[in-house]
């Protein structure tokens, strides 16, 4: 039985490998503070990012243009049209009601990822290696803004230094931790690095930052969470006009398979102040209550919209799951042995010193 303990093992460490890929595939950030412009067939600029972006990752830009990702050489990204989105429709429902704290119910969780990052023009700096970085003031800040609206929330300030390939990994464990307070929605708070004019905006009348939503396409509740970022798009847009960005459906996992609610927010850049990014942090929390659906008018809507995505994420558990399965059972039946020297002769192994026992 030498060759099915051999698949198992293969299969096992498959499994393995495709866990510890999912969790350390991220896009990478640029350290130098520099950054990437994307730029169309027609070299219109859509945006900047200090996001690594790789062929096949789409941008939502603002006025909800799809662009894809062709390629990138130097600091420049050369994207394509793929077609306009259509937001999910909530122009129906009753999104002036939301901030009233009597019909506000449900839990959020919040944590940074990049805890040391920075503002230049509040801090002097970019980043603080000691980890308290002002993105924490920003998380703290939504925190309470969120809770004025009637959210029960849990902020969590845990350090993830430094910020590097496995900062994920390592937040990883506070997300999960988080999980336990069984949050309807988790929030991974960051900010860019892109020049001042990107996030810079006015709701009503009021300078602050904007918001731009990341979402991994690496994981199973990607579309779920596209479906969630999409719907919280609609709802900014409806409410404060211009407060949201764009949306990334970028390469990455961004411990976005830990449920179908999670996101990543980039609160202004590293150019922007501290002040504009917390002005924009008490306005985005009465846009999360609605688009989650934490509310009596909209948790059915919310529900409607992203309840699809999530179907289609729990449909790929099942196929997964299923092709695994039905390979260990093949194995226990000894289905699938005369496969082992097919696998180890195209994988140039050669022949198993036990191969020749393993007949019937």
């Amino acid at each position: 039985m030498r060759k099915n303990r051999w698949i198992v093992r293969v299969l096992l460490i498959a499994m393995y490998a495709a866990l510890l890929t999912m969790c350390q595939a991220q896009a990478e950030e640029r350290t130098d503070l520099g950054y990437f412009t994307l730029v169309d067939e027609e070299d219109q600029v859509i945006t900047m990012t200090g996001r690594e972006l790789d062929p096949g990752d789409q941008y939502i830009a603002a006025d909800n243009r799809l662009f894809e990702v062709v390629e990138t050489k130097g600091d420049t990204v050369t994207v394509r049209f793929i077609e306009t989105v259509k937001l999910p429709d909530v122009s129906y429902e009753p999104l002036a009601q939301v901030g009233a704290a009597t019909e506000g119910e449900g839990v959020v969780a919040i944590y940074h990822t990049h805890n040391a990052e920075s503002y230049i023009p509040s801090s002097g700096t970019e980043s603080k290696d000691d980890g308290e970085g002002d993105i924490l003031r920003v998380g703290e800040k939504l925190a309470s803004a969120l809770e004025e609206v009637g959210m029960t929330v849990y902020w969590s300030d845990n350090s993830h230094i430094p910020h590097d390939g496995q900062a994920y990994i390592r937040s990883r464990r506070t997300a999960t931790e988080l999980l336990t307070k069984r949050p309807d929605t988790l929030l991974d708070v960051h900010r860019d690095a892109t020049p001042p004019e990107v996030y810079e905006t006015e709701v009503e009348g009021v300078p602050m930052s904007k918001v731009r939503l990341v979402v991994g396409r690496q994981n199973q509740n990607r579309a779920a969470n596209l479906e969630y970022a999409k719907r919280i798009k609609a709802v900014a847009d409806d409410m404060y006009p211009g407060l949201v960005e764009g949306i990334f459906d970028a390469k990455g996992n961004y411990n976005q398979d830990l449920g179908p609610k999670t996101i990543l927010l980039e609160f202004g850049a590293h150019t922007t102040s501290l002040e504009q990014a917390e002005q924009a942090a008490e306005y985005f929390a009465k846009v999360i209550p609605a688009a989650a659906g934490l509310t009596v008018s909209t948790k059915g809507e919310a529900d409607r919209d992203i309840g699809g995505g999530a179907s289609r994420a729990l449909v790929w558990m099942i196929v997964v799951a299923a092709v695994l399965v039905t390979g260990f059972i093949l194995i226990s039946r000894g289905k699938i042995g005369s496969l082992t020297g097919f696998f180890r002769r195209e994988a140039g192994l050669g022949q198993d010193d036990g191969d020749e026992d393993d007949g019937a």
